[in-house]
């Protein structure tokens, strides 16, 4: 056993860390200091008023109590590894990384990339074929003063596909184009006529990562996305243009901020766009770009031997005019039909009226009925879709299912996104297609009808499997992908379907866009599910809708559109019997909306009513509720009282293993101790849910994390960490659009700044 020798035996640092420790077993287990003590001082083999001495500052006698007392601090305390080197150095521990390494091992992290935004679509090309001398006209215009560069063309000439690799392109330092720092996509190709400003402002706040931009007014949200695009050089895509209507995109695309840049591709040149623009006009392919695409296309066909000379090709490149898509398209019927090239060629030649009517009519008299199927339910779905989606809409399953795949994808009538190995391949259509095959859905309405009702219950299915995931965030994954389409299903049910199913899908899948911050898409789940539930004289379910859809424009501070919809919901609550839950949650609206009317009383009274209702309710319910009490306290300014309920609050939540509300209530109470002056004990809750909030990224905890931070490197005096830990709560607060936080982080900004002015003018 080490012995600590003749070294001093006092540590105040050690003392104060110990205490820390002692409170932080006794929040997690439900027990009090005196008792954690007498556990710690038997294990020790002293009494418990030894570990009282050594709270005080007293070092233990032997290097082996100081580990005993460092396992139980990582074991039954969860602190983690900041605390733990701040106490073996406050301990004097020889070999403290050794034993550090030992009991909170460092993760392993490998270096991360800069972050690039964008959301740029999986190509469906395995290999782009150069366009060189358009690529170079786009490149060029996007370096000129123009607001917008146009890619104009007939359908099927490449447009998309062009677009794609110049944006592409713009986020390599690559000296053939220019620099971007990010690149938002948009596309009407999959639900024509629906894009507008509004839709567009959106998606720019969503992939440059400022998804609170979404909450905001019309007006303020147009502001603040024109600033991001001021702030960096943001590449807009704009893809179909030629289906927008929205007169107010147009005009805004025209006068985009510099040194943002918009790229459009449209199948017609409007007579706005002569005012600040730059148009590059595709039309078909050259030949050597043609027989590229050929030589790609045959191999992929695995057909290449057939082609003795590529002589025999150029009445294929007469008679599509060198467009991609058509020599796609006719390449699988030469594969698919079985006869001679020139004889497809020359009923090209004799085809009347529209090209691509006539491709598209001989594709389809080539499939067979799963083929078929798995076409007509590919126009479900808003952008692509995955495959395990397509063969239960489709009904189509096994081998059936592998070959129609892989005819549509010979024929171009299936394009495959797969952005590698990793990640399973998604099916989209190209706008042609689905403009074909959206016309051949109408012609069996039989069939629609059936398979609707299977895309509806393979979704509604897969979004039960998340459900309010408040325990397992880990379920949020599966939704990823699929979340614009259940947003669609969601709209379908809304207009055609079943209430029942609309409601069943909303409260399963509801959850995910509230964590994942689509607020705008779960604002109008929200109202969809009042509505339609009202519809049916379904009481709950209506209360249900109002009382999430009131909540969360309550803590947007979006108070003025509330009025009726609370006396609505005011009305309901107290003429009907509701189930405990659905009271909870009704209570809950009427408390935050008291809160965001800055009525603190009123508040507090409803959070307080709501601890003693005799209703049966889930016990995370309960706990959030006196969670909401603690801070309502806070706000008030009451210390003792919001540090009491706050200790039950988390004592309970730790019970249920209620993670989110342990980081929250953590850092709510570590601010107590901040305003109370015990900023060590704050600094150590703090360093006990550190790693959980990092874990679960949340953003939002995670931007109050740093603001205690910035509180508790303030008062040590350690300003260039306050500023450093500003800066970041002032980032994430911004981007989440939460702006009673973000002006508090900007004045403690400026009140650092004013101090560090103060103090270089008193030095000189």
């Amino acid at each position: 056993m080490a012995s600590k020798g003749s070294a001093p035996n006092r540590s105040e640092p050690f003392g104060r860390l110990l205490s820390g420790m002692v409170s932080s077993i006794a929040y997690y287990e439900g027990k009090t200091s005196a008792v954690v003590e007498e556990e710690l001082g038997a294990a020790l083999t002293v009494a418990g008023k030894t570990v009282q001495r050594y709270k005080a500052g007293y070092l233990p006698p032997t290097d082996d109590a100081v580990r005993l007392l460092a396992e139980a601090a990582v074991r039954r305390g969860l602190l983690g590894r900041e605390w733990l080197q701040r106490f073996l150095h406050a301990a004097r521990y020889p070999f403290a990384d050794k034993l550090l390494d030992e009991l909170c091992p460092a993760p392993h992290v490998r270096p991360r990339p800069p972050r690039v935004y964008e959301n740029l679509p999986a190509p469906t090309y395995s290999q782009f074929v150069m366009r060189e001398q358009a690529f170079a006209e786009v490149t060029d215009g996007l370096g000129k003063r123009s607001a917008a560069v146009l890619i104009v063309g007939l359908g099927g000439n490449g447009k998309t596909s062009l677009a794609r690799e110049v944006a592409a392109h713009c986020l390599r330092d690559a000296a053939e184009t220019q620099r971007f720092d990010a690149v938002v996509w948009v596309s009407d190709k999959d639900r024509p006529g629906t894009t507008n400003l509004s839709i567009v402002l959106d998606e720019i706040a969503r992939t440059l990562d400022y998804p609170g931009f979404t909450q905001f007014e019309h007006d303020e949200k147009r502001r603040e996305v024109e600033q991001l695009l001021r702030r960096q050089r943001v590449l807009l895509v704009m893809d179909n243009f030629e289906t927008i209507t929205d007169g107010a995109l147009l005009t805004w695309l025209l006068n985009l901020p510099e040194p943002s840049k918009a790229l459009i591709t449209t199948r017609e040149y409007r007579r706005e766009f002569r005012r600040s623009s730059w148009p590059v006009e595709l039309r078909g392919m050259s030949e050597d770009e043609v027989r590229t695409l050929i030589d790609q296309r045959l191999r992929q066909l695995r057909i290449a031997q057939l082609v003795g000379n590529v002589v025999q090709l150029e009445p294929l490149i007469t008679a599509t005019g060198g467009n991609p898509k058509a020599i796609e398209i006719t390449l699988g019927l030469v594969k698919h039909e079985r006869r001679p090239l020139q004889q497809v060629v020359d009923d090209l030649y004799a085809a009347r009226g529209d090209l691509f009517d006539d491709l598209f009519a001989r594709a389809w008299a080539l499939l067979d009925e799963a083929s078929r199927r798995v076409l007509l339910v590919a126009t479900f779905f808003p952008t692509s879709a995955s495959g395990d989606a397509l063969r239960a809409s489709a009904d189509v399953q096994g081998f059936a299912f592998d070959r129609a795949v892989e005819r549509l994808a010979d024929m171009a009538l299936l394009d495959i996104q797969q952005v590698d190995l990793s990640n399973p391949a998604r099916y989209a259509l190209h706008p042609l297609v689905r403009a074909f095959a959206g016309a051949k859905l109408t012609e069996q309405r039989g069939f629609e009808e059936g398979a609707r009702e299977r895309w509806v219950g393979w979704y509604t299915t897969l979004a039960q499997q998340v459900g309010w995931a408040w325990n397992n965030l880990q379920r949020l994954r599966l939704l990823d992908p699929e979340h614009e389409v259940i947003y669609t299903v969601a709209q379908h049910l809304y207009q055609y379907g079943e209430p029942r199913e609309l409601i069943n899908l909303i409260n399963s899948a509801r959850y995910f866009y509230y964590i994942r911050g689509y607020w705008k898409e779960r604002l109008e789940l929200d109202m969809m599910l009042a509505l339609v539930a009202r519809n049916i004289s379904n009481t709950p379910q209506e209360v249900k809708g109002l009382s999430s859809y009131i909540r969360l424009c309550s803590r947007q501070n979006r108070i003025e559109e509330l009025k009726d919809l609370f006396q609505r919901l005011q009305s309901l609550r107290s003429t009907n019997d509701l189930p405990g839950d659905i009271l909870y949650e009704a209570d809950q609206a009427s408390a935050l909306y008291a809160t965001a009317c800055d009525d603190l009383i009123t508040a507090e009274n409803i959070w307080r009513s709501m601890l003693y209702s005799e209703k049966e309710v889930a016990p995370f319910l309960r706990i959030a509720n006196k969670k909401w009490l603690g801070l309502c306290l806070l706000q008030q300014g009451c210390l003792d009282e919001a540090n009491d309920v706050l200790s039950e609050t988390l004592q309970q939540a730790v019970k249920i293993n209620y993670e989110p509300t342990i980081v929250a209530v953590s850092i709510a109470m570590a601010n107590i101790a901040i305003k109370r002056g015990q900023i060590d004990s704050s600094a150590d809750l703090l360093s006990s849910v550190r790693h959980k909030a990092l874990e679960y990224q949340d953003r939002g905890l995670i931007a109050e994390l740093h603001l205690t931070y910035a509180r508790i490197h303030t008062l040590r005096g350690d300003i260039p960490a306050a500023r450093a830990s500003l800066a970041d709560a002032t980032d994430l607060f911004e981007r989440l659009g939460m702006r009673r936080e973000l002006a508090e982080a900007r004045q403690a900004l400026a009140d650092l700044d004013r101090g560090a002015a103060a103090d270089a003018h008193a030095a000189a």
